[in-house]
């Protein structure tokens, strides 16, 4: 196998798109401080689907055609109202909804990612590298990067 020469990187210190268009994830370096919380970083792929939300009491509810299962990890990204973009667990879901767990109150619009390309933790203030072996992972419409508070993200994709 020949040395691939095209690879490209962009570092990202909060959620965001990575690269727009089809590629394949190469390689990550992550790196948190001792202030980071929550630690998980979710490499999406660059597909959200726009929907809507309300919540009561600790249920979110989703509306958003999906295939989602009870189980699936996803990333939010809320566009309107209370909600807080982050990584979520699936509670329930049908082909029209899901829901989830959380704190926030109200209803408004979110863009859901739904497919997960890789997912890291960092579970301690020290940088360190993910290689991915082989072609790396596709990404079909590209790569979104999900980032809690004082977590940096720097990716490899050609």
């Amino acid at each position: 196998m020949a040395m691939q020469y095209d690879v490209k990187s962009k570092h990202r210190s909060t959620s965001g798109v990575i690269y727009g268009s089809r590629t394949r994830l190469k390689g990550a370096i992550l790196s948190a401080n001792a202030a980071a919380a929550a630690r998980n970083v979710l490499f999406m792929d660059n597909n959200p689907q726009a929907g809507t939300y309300s919540i009561a009491s600790t249920t979110m509810t989703v509306t958003v055609a999906n295939n989602l299962a009870a189980g699936d990890t996803i990333w939010m990204d809320f566009t309107s109202g209370s909600g807080v973009d982050g990584e979520y667990t699936v509670l329930t879901a049908n082909a029209t909804s899901f829901t989830v767990t959380t704190a926030a109150s109200g209803t408004g619009n979110v863009n859901v990612y739904v497919t997960v390309l890789l997912e890291a933790d960092s579970y301690n203030a020290v940088a360190y590298s993910i290689l991915i072996p082989g072609e790396g992972i596709l990404a079909d419409n590209g790569i979104y990067v999900g980032l809690p508070a004082n977590i940096t993200a720097t990716a490899f994709y050609g």
